[in-house]
């Protein structure tokens, strides 16, 4: 959600990083189903969300971090500059019903799916961009959906808007490129831990990070490529599970080349935990749909089911997930 941050123009050029050479065609991995999470920054928390409530017969816990509830922009773009960001009456009961009357109709999975789920929202304490209500409002949802203790909201941390880490990154209070804030807050370690329970502690990594086919993309306003992390273990045909990390506007290989993809710290616990860390990617437009600051979809510029099954990045994502396991999941 870039288009919104004024420094934006300025802190494009502070980016340094150069991307990853290493481009393969996907391979397929000993997927075990039963551990497959997502995760998502600011856009990317709403893609998430949508991912989770689309596919929640794949997707077995799900991380927020500065986003809002599913849904939330409700295919307005107004919405979504309005209450689902600056604050304000969301409206819960009525994403909920939406949910609930996709799931019916097939558009999304059966709801049922999310009963043993575990879910973790994060709110920065010095976040001006996204309001503390939609991060609240993302709880509320899912308390309802599924229960009171299966829901962890964090809104203590003195973050702006970004994604907090351990070391990586701006100063905690510092909003700039990539986006990244080194709070000595493990954020990744936070989401995997809420998701799957105890792990292995996290290790310095020594997997690889490639690039890999997205398909469908061209459809769907993303970029060709996606980051892939591979942990040794799970090349070498280890049972492994996946989470996909959603990256938020402006932080696609676009604009910070694989700073997300490298520094967020999911490959630091993939490597000791069996874990693919899949980190899709979106296009930006500077014509139709108007995306200039590469932001997902969650308001509708890529068609009236963006946040269902029929929504053209949901399919790429599900679809890349599907490659990576050598069938469908």
């Amino acid at each position: 959600m870039v288009k919104y941050f004024p420094m934006l123009l300025v802190l494009l050029a502070a980016c340094s990083k150069e991307p990853i050479d290493t481009v393969v065609e996907a391979a397929s991995y000993n997927i075990d189903s039963n551990r497959i999470s997502v995760s998502g920054v600011s856009s990317g928390a709403y893609m998430a969300g949508q991912l989770h409530l689309a596919h929640s017969s794949i997707f077995n816990g799900v991380a927020i971090v500065a986003g809002g509830p599913y849904y939330c922009a409700m295919g307005e773009l107004s919405r979504g500059l309005g209450p689902c960001m600056k604050g304000g009456e969301l409206g819960t009961d009525s994403l909920i019903e939406y949910a609930r009357t996709s799931a019916a109709a097939g558009k999304i999975d059966d709801l049922a799916n999310l009963a043993d789920d575990r879910v973790w929202i994060f709110h920065g304490a010095l976040d001006p961009v996204v309001h503390q209500s939609a991060a609240e409002a993302a709880a509320a949802l899912y308390t309802e959906l599924i229960a009171d203790d299966a829901v962890t909201l964090v809104t203590d941390v003195a973050i702006v808007h970004g994604f907090p880490t351990l070391s990586s990154g701006s100063p905690c209070d510092t909003f700039a490129a990539p986006f990244l804030n080194a709070c000595d807050y493990d954020a990744a370690g936070e989401i995997l831990k809420t998701v799957y329970g105890e792990l292995n502690e996290r290790v310095t990594t020594s997997g690889e990070l490639l690039s890999i086919p997205q398909p469908g993309f061209d459809g769907a306003d993303m970029l060709e490529l996606a980051y892939l992390y591979v942990p040794a273990s799970c090349s070498q045909g280890s049972a492994c599970g996946v989470h996909v990390a959603v990256h938020g506007c402006s932080q696609s290989s676009e604009f910070v080349a694989d700073a997300f993809a490298a520094d967020a710290g999911f490959n630091e616990w993939a490597d000791s935990n069996n874990l693919l860390v899949l980190y899709p990617q979106v296009e930006s437009s500077k014509v139709a749909p108007m995306n200039p600051y590469g932001c997902w979809d969650w308001w509708g510029y890529t068609g009236e089911g963006y946040a269902t099954k029929e929504g053209p990045q949901i399919q790429v994502i599900k679809a890349t997930l599907d490659t990576l396991a050598g069938r469908t999941l």
